[in-house]
C-alpha cells in the first residue's frame, strides 16, 4: 500500500515491493551497486507528487547513465542513499527516480520504431533548479527544472514526479517524432502537453503500490491522486491567480471535456473552460486517455485486479506509441492519432479493444460516427492498419513553406514562414473541420495562422532584436523570457521556430 499521511504531515516512507520501511534516517549509502549479492542501494522518493496524499516510498537506487537513454544531472554528485524531503539530496534522488522510470517505460517500445537516443545526444543533461520560477521545460538542450518560494515554503518543480515525467515525456516524443517539433498547429502542441501528462500517469503506474491504490477510482473512472497531475505546483500557481489553474492541481486528467475545433476557441481562459492554449486544450485527449484506461480495465472482468491494471497500462502504452509514430502530421491531430489507436488494436491486438476505443473517442467528439476507421465514410482504413503492423513512423516526407500575413499582427517586415507537409496523408481521418477538402493548404494555413496569433495573444514569441511592432506583437516577451517560440529574419521575412516545450502553460 502507497504510505499514509502522519500527524507530523510527513509520510512513512514505502519499499518498492510494498513492504513496510522502518521511517528512520539512515546514513547515505554510497555507489549504486554493492558487492556481488550485497543488498543494492536504496534512495527515498515520492510516490506522486509532494503534495499527494500518496506520500514517500523507498525504491532501489537508479543508475542515471545507462545506456541508450542515459540522463547527466547537473551539479555536484551526490552519493546514494535515504536523504529526508528538504535536502538537496532527496531532491537530487527523486527525480534521479522519475527519470530513470520515464525512460524505462518508454525505452521498449521506443526501441520497436528504431529510436534509441534522445534529439539532442545520447546523454540528456537535466538542471534541477535552473532559478526562480514556477515552471519547468524541455527545449532540446535539456530539461530543466526551477525553484519558487524559500525554506520549507519553496516549491521545486524537480522535485515533484509528475512534472519530471511530464518533461521526459516531451523528450521521449521528441526523440519519436522530431517533426513535431515545428508543426505549426495547436492540436499538435496540446498533444505533446497531453503526452507528458499521459507519461506522468503511465509511470506512476508501473510502481506495483499505485495500482493497488488506484485501482477502485480507476474502475470507477473518477479523479484520484493519478489523474491530478502537479498537485504541489498548482497549488502554489494558484496563490497568485487563483482562475489560473485547476481547483485541487494543475491538471486533472479525470474530465469531461470534449473536443471543438481549437481554432473556434478564445486565445486563453480561466481553467474552468476550454481554450486554444495548447495546455488547457490537451485536456481534451488526456481526458479521453484516463476514460480509455477505465474503460480497458472494466473490459477485463467483473473485478479488475492490480494485475489486470498493470497489463492495461502496458497495452494502453503500445497504443499510444504505435499511433503516434503512424499518425500524420495535419491540423487535426487529435483525430490523426484518434484513428491510429483503432489501427493499432486491430494490429496489434486483434481489435480486442476496438469498441472500447472507438465509443471514448466519439464520446469526446475527437472522432465521429462517419470517420471511425473500418467506417464507410473513413479513408483508406486498410493502409492505415498495414502502416501500423509495419510500425513505421510518419515522420519526415515533403514539406512546403507557408507564408502567413504578419500585418494584422503588428509586424511589418514580409511575412510569417511556417513549414507544413506537402500534402496531407493518405486516409485522413477527418473530414469534419474542412482537412480533407479540395484545398488542404489552405486549411493548413488558416491553422497555422490561428496558432500564431494563440502564441502571440499569450505572450509565447519572442521577436528578433530591434523588430518595430505594434498592435498584439508590441506585447511578445524579451529574449530569456517564458516565450515557447521565436521569429528569426530569413530572406526579408520572418521565420518561425519552436524554442521549448513550457511545461505548466497558463
Amino acid at each position: 500500500m502507497v504510505g499514509k499521511k502522519q500527524s507530523s504531515g510527513r509520510s512513512r516512507p514505502q519499499r518498492a515491493d510494498a513492504e513496510t520501511a522502518s521511517g528512520r534516517r539512515r546514513r547515505p549509502k554510497r555507489g549504486a551497486r554493492g558487492p556481488q549479492g550485497a543488498t543494492p542501494a536504496r534512495i527515498q522518493s515520492w510516490v506522486d507528487d509532494p503534495a499527494s496524499p500518496w506520500g514517500l516510498m523507498e525504491r532501489p537506487a537508479p543508475v542515471l547513465d545507462a545506456r541508450p537513454w542515459a540522463f547527466s544531472i547537473s551539479g555536484e554528485a551526490i552519493p546514494v542513499g535515504v536523504y529526508e524531503p528538504g535536502t538537496a539530496g532527496f531532491r537530487h534522488w527523486t527525480a534521479a527516480d522519475s527519470l530513470r522510470r520515464t525512460a524505462d517505460l518508454w525505452a521498449p517500445l521506443l526501441g520497436r520504431h528504431r529510436v534509441k537516443r534522445w534529439q539532442p545526444a545520447e546523454t540528456l543533461p537535466v538542471t534541477l533548479d535552473a532559478g526562480s520560477d514556477l515552471n519547468a521545460y524541455y527545449d532540446r538542450t535539456q530539461l530543466a527544472f526551477f525553484h519558487s518560494g524559500r525554506g520549507k515554503a519553496a516549491v521545486h518543480s524537480g522535485e515533484s514526479p509528475d512534472i519530471v515525467c511530464h518533461e521526459t515525456g516531451h523528450a521521449c516524443l521528441d526523440a519519436l517524432r522530431p517533426d513535431l517539433w515545428d508543426a505549426p498547429f495547436i492540436e499538435i502542441a496540446a498533444f505533446h502537453e497531453s503526452f507528458g501528462d499521459i507519461t506522468a500517469m503511465l509511470a506512476a503506474l508501473s510502481l506495483p503500490q499505485v495500482r493497488e491504490e488506484v485501482l477502485p477510482a480507476l474502475v470507477a473512472n473518477k479523479a484520484s491522486p493519478l489523474s491530478r497531475i502537479a498537485e504541489q505546483l498548482g497549488g502554489a500557481m494558484r496563490q497568485s491567480n487563483p482562475a489560473a489553474v485547476e481547483s485541487d492541481c494543475l491538471r486533472n486528467a479525470s474530465n469531461r471535456w470534449k473536443y471543438v475545433a481549437p481554432e473556434s476557441l478564445p486565445a486563453s481562459a480561466p481553467a474552468t473552460e476550454l481554450s486554444a492554449e495548447p495546455h488547457a486544450f490537451s485536456r481534451v485527449f488526456t481526458g479521453a486517455f484516463h476514460d480509455l484506461l477505465s474503460r480497458m480495465l472494466r473490459d477485463t472482468g467483473a473485478s479488475p485486479s492490480a494485475d489486470d491494471l498493470a497489463a492495461v497500462a502496458a497495452a494502453a502504452a503500445r497504443l499510444v506509441i504505435d499511433a503516434v509514430a503512424a499518425a500524420p502530421v495535419q491540423p487535426d491531430f487529435f483525430a490523426q492519432v484518434g484513428a491510429r489507436l483503432i489501427d493499432v488494436d486491430a494490429a496489434v491486438f486483434a481489435g480486442r479493444y476496438g469498441a472500447v476505443i472507438t465509443d471514448v473517442l466519439v464520446g469526446r467528439r475527437i472522432l465521429t460516427a462517419a470517420t471511425v476507421p473500418g467506417s464507410r465514410s473513413s479513408a483508406a482504413p486498410g493502409k492505415r492498419a498495414a502502416a501500423a503492423r509495419r510500425g513505421g513512423a510518419a515522420a519526415g516526407g515533403p514539406r512546403q513553406t507557408l507564408e502567413i500575413n504578419a500585418a494584422h499582427y503588428g509586424l511589418s517586415t514580409g511575412g510569417i514562414l511556417v513549414d507544413v507537409p506537402r500534402a496531407f496523408g493518405a486516409g485522413s481521418a477527418s473530414g469534419r473541420r474542412g482537412v480533407s477538402a479540395t484545398d488542404p493548404t489552405a486549411a493548413m494555413e488558416r491553422s497555422a495562422d490561428r496558432f500564431i496569433g494563440v502564441l502571440f495573444e499569450n505572450q509565447r514569441i519572442e521577436l528578433p532584436a530591434r523588430t518595430r511592432a505594434k498592435g498584439i506583437a508590441a506585447s511578445a516577451p524579451a529574449a530569456g523570457g517564458r516565450a515557447t517560440h521565436a521569429l528569426s529574419r530569413t530572406d526579408g521575412h520572418l521565420r518561425l521556430s519552436r524554442l521549448r516545450f513550457d511545461g505548466m502553460g497558463w
